[in-house]
């Protein structure tokens, strides 16, 4: 991948993809409903923002199939080469999932081929291997129930992996960052996003709707009393918020909830709505979603190329001119 810059670094950045255009952007979001490139990139893999000027992702040889993986980093403006920082044999489902502490000193990430998916930990003592799974059996998606997530938590002490596909081994586990040792698990787990300060884990389990919260002092406790089955939930980076997909039990209609500060406030937001991600600390992306008769197997809905940016201060949603939202800058951990 490359990149080529025309402004610089500024304190509230996402990757984005534009309506118009199929490239992977650097977007100053400071005022989330008027985004300003700052970097177009270059390449079809997917970018991970890690700092406020590099970024990261993964890459194989032939994707869903054995072969060399390794995963890499750029600094947009720099104009310097990629720098691969690890390299394996992978190359099928989940293989290259990776997350980085909020102060960048470690990097867990996935390796998956025909015999196991492996977790490893990267960091001043080197590549590690600390968990190792069963293969990924062929199967069908949900997409309301299966998922992969790993990343760290806010104070940096832990990070977790949460996936639902491996062929055996407890689906989440949750490490400390300092050596990789195990400090929860559980047979079954999905839908997981850390809290925005401290080190509480929250998910839920696939095809129930209790969400749950581990944390290293209680264990693991309801959030919330609300019988929900969300989905994909996305951590504010800069307020005690998340932002989840609700989707309607009679017409799979998809809607966005909040939940912040400790459940004193939040609820569902207006219309029908989908995949929220934290721009800023004030303002979430969302995508308009419509039902449709024709949309073949699995939801009864889909995007109608609508999107739209939401302030929370004033409640009120602007369209768009934002495709898609990748991630945000700065991360959990890093304000």
């Amino acid at each position: 991948m490359s990149a080529t810059c025309t402004r610089e670094p500024t304190a509230h950045e996402a990757l984005l993809v534009m309506k118009g255009s199929p490239a992977y952007v650097l977007a100053d979001v400071t005022n989330a409903a008027h985004p300003q490139v700052i970097c177009t990139i270059t390449g079809s893999s997917v970018p991970q923002l890690v700092t406020q000027r590099m970024i990261s992702w993964s890459a194989t040889q032939t994707p869903g199939q054995p072969g060399p993986s390794m995963l890499l980093t750029l600094d947009l403006f720099a104009g310097t080469t990629p720098t691969t920082i690890a390299s394996w044999q992978g190359g099928l489902f989940i293989d290259g999932l990776h997350a980085w502490s909020p102060d960048e000193s470690s990097m867990a990430y996935v390796s998956s081929d025909a015999s196991a998916v492996k977790l490893h930990l990267l960091s001043g003592g080197g590549d590690r291997v600390i968990a190792t799974l069963g293969a990924v059996p062929g199967r069908g998606v949900s997409l309301t129930e299966d998922d992969a997530f790993l990343g760290f938590s806010a104070d940096g002490q832990y990070f977790a992996l949460v996936q639902t596909f491996s062929g055996s081994g407890a689906q989440l586990q949750v490490r400390k960052t300092k050596d990789g040792t195990l400090a929860y698990s559980q047979a079954n787990g999905t839908m997981a996003s850390w809290s925005t300060t401290g080190s509480d884990l929250y998910f839920r389990e696939p095809n129930k709707t209790e969400v749950k919260v581990w944390d290293p002092k209680n264990g693991v406790s309801q959030l919330f009393a609300l019988a929900q089955a969300w989905i994909r939930p996305s951590t504010d980076a800069g307020d005690d918020n998340v932002a989840y997909t609700v989707r309607d039990a009679s017409s799979g209609l998809p809607h966005v909830w909040l939940y912040g500060h400790g459940g004193r406030a939040g609820g569902q937001l207006g219309n029908v709505r989908s995949t929220p991600v934290f721009l800023n600390a004030t303002t979430l992306f969302m995508i308009e979603e419509t039902a449709c008769s024709n949309c073949g197997p699995g939801l009864a809905t889909q995007p109608d190329g609508k999107t739209f940016t939401y302030d929370l201060g004033t409640q009120t949603e602007t369209a768009s001119t934002i495709a898609s939202a990748i991630g945000a800058w700065p991360r959990i951990g890093q304000t």
